[in-house]
């Protein structure tokens, strides 16, 4: 403890005192005992003035050393090498030793950082000059009496080696990249495909690039390659946005098709973690579709190329896979769970009744997860609360939470993204989870499927589905409300079979067909009641144009199911003649909803992507939080004028 040392004879005197009051009371004569205490008290006073000496004696002494080292101090803080002053809180500097009078002759230390509010200077800053960088480190010193006011000490260090250093380190580490053709299967499946010609081709341009950034490359598959390089090429590859994707679609392959690259660039501290972000990456860039390279860097993902349509593919080797794996999970599961993206469409709905279809096939209990009804598919769930078949097989999220068993699978379809699912909550609680889509893989994908089937190339989900059917067992036989269902959202997501077309789209259409599905039907799903024809009518008046036939518009905010009304007014203004693509807001919930169309001149999923949305090509969507109406337009404005710079779209 603290103490002062005249403390501690503050006991022996009372006790002497003590001592000799009772000796004065119980022995005689009196005067022995008082003459006690008196001298115990003496004694008390002497020792205090004597440690009161000592205390002064060794106060001198003590100054005498801080005065001498002093002097030393103010030698070396003047000296030294290290920049160094003291400013006061009106930025003046009172005091500099000779290195920072080199850096500076002036008398305001406001002039020479601005910025720098000398009252509260931060504790530690980086600064710049002529060339050398410094970290400013501040000091204050309060002084008080006579002259008191706030004064600062401030010392430069230099850490211009230290950063050169850093920045050698950071260029020269190591770089994991991994290259794939990524349509070699369909490729290898044609029968006039040159194979040995064009994979020779195909390494020469891989060797080409590598040797022109100086690295190294081996091929460890026949259509696979690693590539280690420096840090420092990565900047230059970026801007030039990977040249090798374009240089191998010159390759001839004998076929129809065009090879595409998919090249992913994994950037860490450490090549281990460098390569491991490049096998993320890649990953990430064959569930977009491939034809495109990213670079991840920690949690973030840049992506370049990916301007072309996903081709369709011509196997189906994947979904008959999926069918067998599928049907093994639902003859060991205890419940189905089925749930889309929230304000459900006819792509949604036709993949779920599809799928219910197979879990009945195999007596295993299934339910449509739907929180709220919208225009876009009340008749179809309108048909199931009526038909015993589906009698409560609509289940709520609540209710689904409370009723899911260990057991039980959650399939999600149309959607992958952790932001738009219907109900992550079921989601996260199901013992085994399954992914159906046909998007693009997204940076927000949903983690820990346990059995998955995503097909960039696919036009629909109800697509996809209808494949899984016919593969799931040769006794299934949908109804025809499932079929007209299926057949609506193949429908849906083509625009009547106008985009995002191939063979086995035409051929999910044909099967649907056959097992009962009617046009008629389908169109009467798709009618709409006087209100909503009214709010889309609105909605698609109200657009204005920008250039290379842009139209934008927004849903008032008085309007009923504005998400649905903004993705078919983005229907509407594509297939008026000038429009290009068309660019639909609606607000729903604090979050702005944008609906992206596109002919397909334009890529509406790459800007979307500036937004954090995407999709595909042709259509994509985008969900703004935290931004007024004006503020969403003017991000989504910016977005279009990068994206038509990038692209090297000159504006009208």
């Amino acid at each position: 403890m603290n103490r002062s040392p005249q403390t501690v004879l503050i006991a022996p005197a009372l006790l002497a005192t003590a001592a000799g009051a009772l000796l004065a009371y119980f022995v005689r004569p009196i005067w022995l005992g008082l003459g006690i205490g008196a001298l115990a008290l003496i004694l008390f006073f002497i020792g205090l003035g004597r440690l009161g000496a000592y205390r002064r004696a060794m106060e001198e002494a003590m100054d005498d050393v801080f005065r001498q080292n002093g002097k030393t101090a103010g030698i070396i803080v003047s000296s030294i090498d290290i920049p160094a002053l003291l400013f006061d809180s009106e930025g003046r500097i009172i005091w500099a030793n000779r290195a920072f009078s080199e850096i500076y002759k002036g008398t305001d230390i406001r002039r020479l950082i601005p910025g720098l509010d000398p009252r509260f200077p931060n504790q530690a800053q980086s600064f710049d000059l002529n060339g050398r960088s410094f970290q400013l480190m501040n000091m204050s010193i309060q002084r008080t009496g006579r002259f008191a006011r706030h004064i600062t000490f401030q010392y430069w260090l230099d850490r211009t080696e230290a950063l050169h250093y850093s920045r050698l380190y950071e260029e020269q580490m190591p770089t994991v990249a991994l290259i794939q053709v990524d349509n070699y299967e369909d490729l290898n499946a044609d029968k006039q495909f040159h194979r040995n010609t064009v994979l020779a081709e195909v390494e020469r341009k891989v060797t080409d690039f590598v040797s022109s950034i100086d690295g190294i490359c081996r091929r460890y598959d026949s259509n696979k390659f690693l590539v280690v390089f420096e840090a420092a090429r990565l900047p230059e590859l970026e801007k030039q946005r990977f040249p090798l994707l374009d240089a191998v679609r010159e390759i001839d392959t004998g076929t129809s098709q065009s090879i595409t690259l998919s090249i992913a660039v994994g950037v860490a501290s450490r090549i281990a973690d460098s390569d491991e972000a490049a096998r993320s990456g890649m990953q990430l860039a064959l569930g977009r579709g491939g034809d495109q390279a990213v670079v991840k860097r920690g949690t973030n993902y840049a992506f370049y190329g990916g301007k072309r349509q996903v081709t369709t593919r011509n196997s189906r080797v994947k979904a008959r896979l999926f069918a067998k794996a599928l049907r093994q999970l639902m003859e060991t599961a205890d419940q189905v769970f089925i749930m889309g993206h929230r304000h459900p469409d006819m792509d949604c709905m036709g993949a779920a009744l599809g799928l219910m279809r197979c879990a009945m096939l195999v007596d295993c209990p299934a339910y449509f997860v739907l929180d709220e009804l919208n225009p876009t598919i009340e008749g179809a769930v309108n048909t199931m609360r009526h038909n015993a078949l589906y009698h409560d097989s609509i289940k709520t999220p609540e209710q689904t939470l409370s009723m899911m068993r260990p057991g039980a699978v959650t399939i999600v379809v149309d959607t992958q993204r952790q932001s738009s699912i219907l109900a992550p909550e079921v989601y996260e609680k199901a013992g085994k989870k399954v992914l159906i889509d046909h998007h693009r893989r997204p940076v927000d994908a949903l983690q820990g499927a346990t059995l998955n089937y995503l097909e960039a190339g696919s036009s629909s989900t109800c697509e996809m589905v209808t494949e899984v059917i016919q593969y799931f067992d040769e006794s299934v036989r949908p109804t025809t409300f499932e079929c007209g269902a299926l057949l609506a959202g193949i429908t849906m997501d083509t625009k009547h079979f106008a985009f995002n077309t191939g063979a086995r789209t035409f051929e999910a259409a044909s099967y649907l067909r056959r097992n009962g599905a009617d046009n008629a039907t389908v169109k009467l799903m798709f009618q709409d009641d006087m209100q909503t024809y009214r709010d889309r009518a609105r909605v698609v008046e109200s657009a204005i144009m920008m250039e290379q036939g842009i139209a934008i518009s927004a849903c008032p905010q008085d309007t009923a199911y504005s998400p649905l009304i903004a993705a078919q007014a983005a229907d509407e203004l594509i297939s008026i003649k000038g429009v290009e693509a068309s660019f639909v807001l609606a607000e729903k919930g604090g979050a702005i909803i944008i609906s992206g169309r596109s002919l397909g001149e334009l890529n509406v999923q790459l800007i979307l992507e500036k937004l954090g949305g995407g999709g595909h090509l042709a259509v994509a969507g985008a969900q703004l939080k935290g931004l007024t109406m004006d503020e969403a337009i003017s991000q989504l404005t910016t977005a279009i004028h990068e994206y038509l710079k990038e692209a090297g779209v000159a504006k009208a």
